[in-house]
């Protein structure tokens, strides 16, 4: 599991792996998990982007860790139209549409109605793409944020239109390889997804084999 707090990722597994930059810990202790995400989240621009946690009871520890926030499920979409794609400006961040599931809705049905209403565009989904997790503060409550997203294709656009009432004050149309400008100013988690997006497409594409595992992608996060 790979939580994003604070443009810092926190990763949980249960094997040996490597990893070229961050710390590196073994344990089978939750609360040393916990205890790195609240030595986080109290400081305004943390030196260490990354931590790794290979862990001995993964289920218990990831439990422990989600009964340390309010989780909140959302779902969204990477929206493509012929070689572009849809990016939307959040307080002052560019982001990709996505909001809460509501009571009694499918991860599918809410994030073709966030994108209808922060966007005003119209969508079918082709593929799930993965999920993210992220934390924020709400007052003194710890949030968990669960986002499923999809690649979506525009089906129209014509009412394209920001939703103002979701501090979304600018929508753009962005070549799928010329989004620089874009991911320079957004956030761990949408790097991450768009990086999962931009790897199968590639791997689509070029019909990669099943059995080569090295993914190419310009953008690190």
């Amino acid at each position: 599991m790979q939580i994003f707090t604070n443009e810092v990722l926190i990763n949980i597994f249960d094997e040996p792996l490597e990893f070229s930059e961050g710390i590196y810990t073994k344990t089978s202790n939750s609360s040393e998990v916990i205890g790195i995400y609240e030595e986080i989240k109290r400081i305004a621009s943390p030196a260490i982007k990354q931590y790794h946690f290979e862990v001995t009871d993964y289920d218990k520890i990831i439990q422990d860790f989600k009964n340390h926030f309010k989780i909140i499920k959302a779902a969204g979409g990477i929206v493509v139209k012929k070689d572009k794609v849809l990016f939307i400006k959040r307080l002052g961040k560019w982001d990709f549409p996505k909001g809460k599931i509501d009571k009694g809705e499918d991860e599918r049905t809410a994030a073709v109605r966030e994108v209808a209403e922060e966007c005003g565009v119209s969508t079918i989904i082709k593929t799930k793409i993965g999920t993210t997790w992220h934390t924020y503060l709400q007052g003194e409550q710890d949030i968990l944020k669960k986002t499923v997203w999809f690649e979506m294709e525009c089906v129209d656009d014509t009412n394209l239109k920001p939703q103002i009432e979701e501090d979304i004050s600018e929508i753009a149309w962005v070549k799928l390889y010329k989004a620089e400008k874009q991911l320079a100013n957004t956030y761990q988690s949408i790097r991450y997804i768009y990086q999962k997006f931009l790897t199968k497409k590639i791997k689509k594409l070029l019909k990669v084999s099943k059995n080569k595992n090295k993914e190419v992608f310009p953008y690190q996060i």
